[in-house]
């Protein structure tokens, strides 16, 4: 696969699990006044609406749907080498290991950043209200 493939996979990736973690926006006042909470407790609670949430579900199974494509890519590609090479069988399994974790490390800091941007940007809401 070439870097230009990689990273339109990657985009399309990103933006569907932001679709799918932010929720949509409602018509109520933030209860959060300037000094009065923490960071880290908007922070988690941010965190919590976005994963506990009904369109959360799709970003889920996005998530596995991933995971488990990158596994039977790589188990398919092994397969047809060793079946058709002619050459000593060799092993993908490490590939495969190693793509699956940057995947579910992306996606925590995707899931992150998303919470961080929530979170500062309902701090500045708070701050502007009347």
């Amino acid at each position: 696969m070439s870097i230009s493939e990689f990273v339109v996979l990657l985009v399309i990736y990103s933006a569907l699990m932001i679709f799918f973690l932010v929720p949509f926006p409602k018509k109520e006042r933030s209860k959060v006044q300037k000094g009065q909470i923490s960071f880290h407790f908007i922070f988690k609670e941010n965190l919590v609406k976005m994963v506990f949430q009904k369109k959360a579900i799709f970003a889920l199974v996005l998530f596995g749907f991933a995971l488990i494509s990158i596994q039977s890519g790589f188990a398919g590609a092994e397969w047809h080498y060793n079946a058709h090479s002619g050459y000593s069988p060799i092993s993908n399994k490490i590939s495969a290991l190693y793509t699956m974790c940057s995947v579910v490390i992306y996606t925590a800091i995707l899931l992150l950043a998303l919470g961080y941007m929530r979170t500062i940007k309902s701090m500045n809401g708070a701050k502007y209200q009347a």
